[in-house]
């Protein structure tokens, strides 16, 4: 269709084609006039249909969008909705011939509004935590695995008269003498080898050139696979002598973290800070007398946390799930030290509420597995998903098989219609396969056109009935273009996994050269693996 040969209604009708498509799209004009809204603008913006034509696009951006802070993602935009909320979006710019051949820009949008608030509450979430840092009374530092400071406190920059610029990223020995240091690696070596928590007494510099001698207790920082990744240290000045049991509860009141000391022989909580209290939901005095074990959600957790605490005498940093007064769980990063305190042995705990990170990690990390096109696995995580179904497959002597799918003659459509029409294809792909595929079968885009799936207890025969469907399913479906429907079709390779010693790469290999017959023998069909190939 020769569009700018064509006055504005046959313009309209060519545009009516992106009524379908599920991407919010408008075409403007030069000076910024909506001559075209297709229906998903209409819902994402929350207007009245057919109320857009005519309008300035401008009146959708909130006071002062254009001066905000926002991140390098190109294209990300902020719009604002009729009932006044605000969303993001990612918008693509093209130019099209319109009405008397005159171009105008045709603008595609797609709504990140969830991803950008998760970002958002990531990092205010972030600047919190340091808030809370800086908060602390006493002076506290953090050092990473090569011994270098990457972190300290208010206190500890008033305490020391060193500015962070000043100590950041700078090992022990660039801040003070040769022998002070080497007794500070010293016991910053031995934490690395065998965790858990030290003090000792030692000379710390001070800004003047002059030391003062303190007690320092340090911290080793567990990572995720259980090693240590860092140090934190904790500033004591021995010139203030040790606080009396007034003084040390003053200082717990100040934390903002839980903190609960309960006796090692019987568990009975004996004392709590306010900020424990609030977490669990009950009064300070209804938690003294109770047993710690009460508030665990799982008896195996607690089980570790006792283990570690007979192996190491401490817990660092521990994922631990507690339980509120109302039954609702939630997620900490639990630290235990056993102390005697009055001639009392009792184990000192501190609860840092972990629940809201955690969440957003998660989310963050199931962003990070998805193909942002599609929606299913990417390469790195359906590589990842489709080798622990290899394992199991091996363990438990069953069937496995791969296909890989390729869309025949992607780069035409592309050519032909538009790389718009392309991503709605392969968009509709990636549907149609989940529409055939069981819920247990994994589905991921290798790259451009080429998806794979991975079919747990399925011969390279019983996958050949499967591929078929999905063969068939594909060439129906409708693809919207720009001149009306379209229809692709696709080709399939099979094989099978080949013994025990088989691996997931080897099993797509084989699979791309079924895929390659299908190719040469005219597309739009499913071969199975044979050793001739």
């Amino acid at each position: 269709m020769v569009v700018e040969e064509q006055g504005e209604e046959a313009c309209m009708m060519a545009w009516a084609a992106y009524d379908a498509l599920p991407a919010p799209v408008c075409a403007l004009s030069p000076d910024g006039l909506i001559l075209y809204a297709n229906r998903a603008l209409y819902d994402l913006l929350g207007q009245p249909s057919g109320v857009l034509a005519g309008s300035r696009f401008t009146r959708f951006e909130p006071p002062g969008a254009a001066g905000e802070e926002g991140d390098d993602t190109p294209g990300l935009r902020r719009l604002r909705r009729t009932d006044g909320t605000s969303l993001w979006v990612v918008e693509a710019v093209s130019t099209v011939p319109g009405p008397a051949g005159r171009p105008v820009e045709l603008h595609v949008f797609t709504d990140v509004t969830a991803r950008r608030q998760r970002e958002m509450e990531l990092r205010r979430h972030v600047d919190a935590q340091q808030r809370l840092f800086d908060r602390l009374p006493v002076p506290v530092f953090i050092k990473d695995q090569r011994g270098c400071y990457v972190a300290c406190n208010a206190a500890f920059e008033q305490y020391t008269g060193l500015s962070r610029t000043e100590i950041l990223n700078k090992s022990s020995f660039a801040v003070m003498s040769p022998r002070t240091a080497k007794a500070h690696v010293a016991q910053d070596r031995q934490l690395f080898a065998r965790q858990g928590q030290t003090s000792y007494e030692e000379a710390v510099p001070l800004a003047d050139g002059s030391t003062r001698m303190v007690c320092l207790t340090k911290a080793s920082l567990a990572d995720e696979g259980g090693g240590t990744n860092g140090i934190v240290g904790v500033i004591h000045d021995l010139a203030e002598g040790l606080p009396n049991e007034a003084r040390l509860e003053a200082i717990l009141e100040q934390s903002p973290v839980g903190v609960s000391v309960s006796r090692r022989d019987d568990g009975r909580i004996v004392f709590v800070n306010t900020r424990f209290a609030e977490l669990i939901g009950l009064s300070r005095e209804r938690l003294i007398g109770s047993r710690a074990r009460d508030y665990y959600v799982d008896d195996h957790q607690r089980e570790r946390v006792l283990d570690r605490l007979r192996t190491a005498k401490s817990v660092v940093n521990m994922e631990v799930q507690f339980r509120r007064a109302d039954g609702s769980p939630f997620w900490t990063l639990f630290t235990v030290n056993q102390a005697v305190i009055q001639g009392v042995p009792v184990n000192l705990a501190w609860i840092y509420d972990y629940t809201e990170r955690r969440n957003m990690e998660e989310a963050l990390r199931d962003m990070a597995s998805r193909d942002p096109l599609t929606g299913i696995y990417n390469r790195r995580s359906f590589m990842e998903l489709g080798r622990q179904q290899l394992a199991r497959a091996h363990r438990f002597c069953e069937p496995l098989a791969v296909f890989v799918l390729d869309v025949d003659h992607f780069k035409r459509i592309n050519d032909s219609y538009g790389h718009a029409t392309g991503d709605d294809a392969l968009r509709m792909v990636a549907g149609g396969c989940q529409t055939i595929l069981r819920e247990y079968d994994i589905l991921g885009r290798l790259g451009g056109e080429e998806f794979v799936v991975v079919l747990p207890g399925a011969t390279a025969d019983e996958s050949r009935v499967v591929a078929e469907r999905v063969r068939r399913h594909i060439a129906r479906l409708p693809i919207p273009g720009p001149g009306g429907p379209l229809n692709v079709t696709c080709s399939i390779g099979i094989a099978g996994v080949e013994g025990a010693t088989d691996t997931l790469e080897k099993a797509i290999h084989r699979a791309d050269l079924a895929l390659y017959r299908a190719k040469r023998e005219g597309r739009n069909r499913v071969i199975v693996y044979d050793p001739g190939m």
